[in-house]
């Protein structure tokens, strides 16, 4: 059995080592690796920033549409996948690290053993003896890897690359989510002005059955011209049922959207203006703001990063490293040999190795991996190519749809003001008795008509605007 001196010179040197190993550890570290502070938050902050489950009740008052995008990201189910794994790309980073700090463990071996052994006939004259063993060996081992001469140092910068395509991959799917409720958002308002030019139209008929079943009672109007006033009366009050259901409908598309559970009441605000909005910036200066500001733009960036990152780290592996192990055991058993008394131990020992490790030939393993990783870095750069152009087309579309829908909301506030004078004029000439019965009901339907077209047009407006914003990678917000 193997007995070490427990005065062995190495029992000093390796005390001294595990004394000085998180002092060498941090300038290690420093040396081959930049710095945590720039990290995102932790797996535990994350983790508590997005364990939100429960939807807030909210007060039933009015929402303005910024109130309601924050709500929305902060509680909707349709960010949280991409956010956890945003959390876990910053975990990796985490992971690739922790390949610094040496390797520490506990160990224990036990056992029995009978052994038997040659031995020379002139000692004994079996020509072998029997060997009993009962040992255990703790140990305390470390392991670490000192020098890689990059490899490590590849894989950090990989793994912070692929956490920053994560995190624009999170902001993209945030600015989605807020463009989904802007738009269901405007929706519900246009539903709402629908709601609201349909209680108008209802009033305008309504007035119009008046002046005829005034007429009617001085004799200048007969029984067919009231009961076609009667009749268009009751069609605005079915346009008005059909408009409150379809205002209903919408306000249940945006609560979905933002997350909010169906039984939901608040009120929503009407959106701003939309004669205040800012005249359009060039088109070439929106397409040059998309490319540098777009989150899949940016996510595709990244990924190219990461593949130069993960090419060095393919490359140092034809370097060699240079690591550390140390062992500190106790030696704790006893032996007997033949049958003999036992002889007992309990002595510690130790141990110190330095290893130098380079490898000469692995049949192709390096070399393929280095042609993956340029490959992969191919792909990246084809990758990042597709999404700039996809994002000009894109910014292109929502440019011309902007254009076309502040044009058509221009043309719409001329037509309901000229539809508006036209219905007041045919009212007024009815009632002195110029103008028939069929010119009055068929400028009340257009002033319907144009009224209703306002409101789709204002809120084709807002949506237009969001989409832009999208497409050029900011926030959507309301004209």
């Amino acid at each position: 059995m193997h007995r070490v001196r427990s005065e062995s010179p190495l029992s000093a040197g390796l005390a001294f080592l595990l004394a000085v190993m998180p002092l060498a550890y941090v300038d290690v570290a420093n040396a081959q690796s930049t710095s945590w502070t720039n990290t995102p938050p932790s797996s535990h902050d994350a983790a508590t920033s997005t364990g939100r489950t429960d939807a807030p009740v909210l007060a039933d008052r009015v929402y303005a549409l910024p109130e309601l995008l924050t709500i929305a990201l902060d509680i909707s189910p349709k960010t949280r996948e991409v956010e956890q794994e945003a959390v876990q790309a910053n975990l990796a980073i985490q992971l690739a690290k922790s390949q610094y700090s040496p390797q520490l463990d506990v160990k224990a071996l036990g056992g029995i053993q009978r052994t038997p052994l040659a031995i020379p006939r002139n000692v004994s004259a079996k020509g072998y003896f029997v060997s009993s063993t009962q040992e255990v060996f703790p140990s305390l081992e470390l392991k670490w890897l000192l020098f890689d001469f990059g490899r490590r140092k590849g894989q950090v910068e990989e793994a912070r690359h692929n956490a920053s395509a994560a995190q624009s991959g999170l902001l993209g799917a945030q600015e989605k989510l807020v463009f989904d409720v802007s738009e269901a958002y405007f929706e519900a308002t246009s539903a709402q002005g629908q709601v609201r030019a349909a209680k108008k139209a209802l009033e305008a008929a309504q007035l119009t059955e008046q002046a005829v079943a005034d007429q009617k009672r001085h004799g200048r109007a007969t029984v067919v011209q009231l009961a076609e006033a009667q009749r268009q009366t009751a069609a605005m009050r079915l346009a008005l049922t059909k408009s409150t259901g379809a205002a209903d409908t919408a306000f249940a598309s945006l609560l979905a959207t933002i997350g909010l559970p169906p039984e939901t009441h608040f009120q929503i605000a009407p959106p701003a203006d939309a004669s205040t909005t800012q005249p359009l910036a060039p088109l070439r200066e929106l397409i040059d703001e998309a490319l540098q500001s777009r989150p899949d733009v940016l996510a595709a960036t990244d990924k190219i990063a990461a593949s130069d990152a993960k090419i060095e780290t393919a490359r140092a592996a034809y370097r060699p490293t240079i690591s550390l192990s140390a062992q500190v055991f106790q030696n704790i058993g006893k032996i007997s040999s033949d049958g003999g008394p036992y002889s007992s131990i309990d002595r510690n020992g130790n141990a110190l190795f330095v290893s130098f490790e380079w490898p000469l030939f692995d049949g192709g393993t390096r070399a393929t991996n280095v042609s993956m990783a340029v490959s992969q870095k191919t792909a990246a750069e084809d990758a990042l190519a597709e999404t700039k152009d996809a994002a000009s087309q894109q910014v292109v579309q929502a440019y011309n749809n902007l254009k076309t829908s502040l044009d058509n909301r221009n043309q719409a506030l001329a037509y309901t003001h000229a539809s508006e004078l036209a219905y007041q004029a045919a009212l007024d000439s009815y009632r002195r008795g110029l103008a028939t019965i069929t010119d009055l009901t068929s400028n009340e339907a257009v002033l319907a008509q144009a009224e209703a077209g306002q409101e789709d047009a204002d809120a084709n407006v807002g949506i237009a605007h969001a989409a832009l914003d999208l497409a050029i990678g900011r926030r959507p917000s309301s004209p």
